[in-house]
């Protein structure tokens, strides 16, 4: 819990924190925790840039990286950017040192040797798509690669993201608050690789979508079940088309199915290279889920697919999934909650503009239930923290409403008010996350600790954006205050959620 400051003036705390300069976190909450609103907004601006924020998430937990993790990455950059230059230097010499990773291997070698590693991988995943890109435009321009090639790495991945999911069918768990973290970040690597694998006419490629030979029955169902998980990706409604088009031709010939496909010189050279980083990308997200799995197995204790104690999960969490998406059913759309208070409103201020910005981060557009929707089945774990978290939202937002110091006739906001709000959400972190740190919760709650490490009130925001009717003073103390009340009520949800994830049956 925040501790009692000591007593003090306002002549001692204007005095000891002019301009900013001599703030230091006590003094800070020391000041939260007098009347701030009697005070200057200036000095009240300045303090909630140094009022104590709780540390990152990824620094509360993180899936472990391992050296040869980091490095393997980091080889995977240097490699692609050496022959991204190479085939540029053929091309045009001028454009070579335009072509490499932006920079990001030089970071990434840096992380490594400094041994952070969970560093080193993120920054090598940054120079990927960088130095993929450009390799890519490079080899499509001379010709040096095909799309088939190119769809042989997409279903190559996609079946290596098949394995994977086969293998944690169950969920074994020996302690709930620390494997579920870990099938999370699993889930959370294969979805984005099965993203990033697909691409528009993948389907096209896949000589099982055509049904022609019964010898390819076992092949077929494997690469269609992964192409068909692959449609509910960014790339999706592209592949279903054409998947479509290319499954029509049941009693065709092989000729006409060939035809259909594109060729490599029907590609800009541009989007062959986004192809090439996404599966640059997709091979190092499916390597780090296979890693992580290893990891994992070690420590549950699961050895050639059989666990020793460890529990199956997966039918608990089936059971949660479906309640869930029951109870959310009836969770309104922005434009419902967005209705409910333009009503015979005259004007926009503070109180329009707040629950505007609250129907927009806490409710869907359309679906009231888009967390499962957006979600493939086969990440069930992935889609039940999406569930609990829009469940945590719709209850936090009832809270925010009702605790909200904002009133419609109102024409500014006190940032003083911000500064009470940053204290209670303090105390509201330190009672539920601070004092039962666990990975599952700590990954569960990262929307809501992330909204209160973004509190603090710039003043430059404003500057030369208030005669034209834009952003003003009070937009940015609101805005600031909403992501403190916010944060703090999604806290108060979370551990009741947590707690029925994590129970067994």
């Amino acid at each position: 819990m925040v501790p009692e400051p000591p007593s003090l003036t306002r002549r001692q705390l204007l005095a000891g924190a002019a301009g900013g300069v001599g703030l230091t976190g006590s003094a800070v909450v020391a000041l939260g925790a007098t009347r701030p609103t009697a005070l200057p907004n200036s000095l009240v601006d300045v303090a909630t840039n140094y009022y104590p924020k709780p540390p990152a998430p990824s620094e509360l937990w993180q899936p472990t990286v391992t050296e040869s993790h980091a490095r393997m990455a980091v080889e995977l950059l240097a490699e692609t950017e050496t022959e991204s230059l190479e085939h540029w230097e053929e091309i045009d010499a001028d454009d070579r040192r335009m072509r490499s990773s932006g920079g990001w291997l030089g970071t990434a070698e840096d992380s490594l040797a400094d041994g952070e590693y969970n560093e080193a991988l993120s920054n090598a995943m940054y120079g990927l798509q960088f130095a993929g890109e450009h390799l890519g435009e490079a080899r499509a321009k001379q010709d040096a690669v095909t799309l088939e090639e190119l769809a042989e790495r997409s279903f190559e991945l996609l079946d290596r993201i098949d394995a994977v999911i086969a293998d944690i069918d169950g969920y074994p768990v020996l302690d709930p608050e620390r494997d579920l973290a870990w099938y999370t970040q699993i889930e959370s690597e294969l979805q984005v690789g099965r993203g990033r694998a697909g691409w528009s006419d993948l389907e096209a490629f896949d000589e099982s979508a055509g049904g022609g030979d019964d010898d390819d029955a076992d092949g077929g169902e494997g690469d269609g079940e992964a192409d068909s998980d692959g449609s509910d990706g960014d790339d999706g409604d592209d592949g279903s088309e054409t998947e479509s088009d290319g499954s029509g031709e049941t009693d065709g010939t092989d000729d006409t199915t060939t035809n259909s496909r594109p060729d490599i010189d029907d590609y800009d050279p541009g989007d062959v290279g986004d192809i090439t980083a996404d599966l640059l990308l997709a091979e190092l997200h499916v390597e780090t889920a296979e890693r992580y799995r290893d990891r994992l197995w070690n420590d549950v204790g699961v050895d050639g697919g059989d666990a020793a104690e460890a529990s199956p999960h997966a039918d608990h969490l089936e059971t949660v999934r479906d309640a869930l998406t029951d109870e959310l059913e009836s969770m309104p759309t922005r434009d419902e909650v967005q209705s409910s208070y333009t009503e015979d409103v005259g004007g926009y201020g503070p109180y329009e503009f707040a629950r505007d910005r609250l129907a927009r981060w806490v409710f869907p557009a359309g679906m009231p239930v888009p967390w499962r929707r957006s979600v493939d089945d086969d990440f069930l774990l992935v889609q039940v923290v999406g569930l609990s978290r829009g469940l945590a939202d719709w209850r936090a937002h009832e809270f925010v409403v009702e605790n909200l110091v904002i009133e419609p006739d109102d024409d500014d906001f006190d940032p003083g008010h911000l500064l009470d709000e940053q204290r209670r959400a303090r105390s509201t972190y330190e009672s539920t996350i601070e004092a039962n740190q666990t990975p599952f919760l700590v990954v569960l709650s990262e929307q809501g600790i992330g909204d209160l490490r973004v509190t603090d009130v710039s003043r430059s925001s404003w500057e030369g954006y208030e005669d034209d009717g834009g952003w003003t003073p009070w937009n940015e103390r609101v805005q600031n205050y909403l992501h403190a009340l916010l944060g703090r009520a999604r806290l108060r949800e979370y551990p009741d959620l947590y707690e029925r994830l994590v129970a067994g049956e």
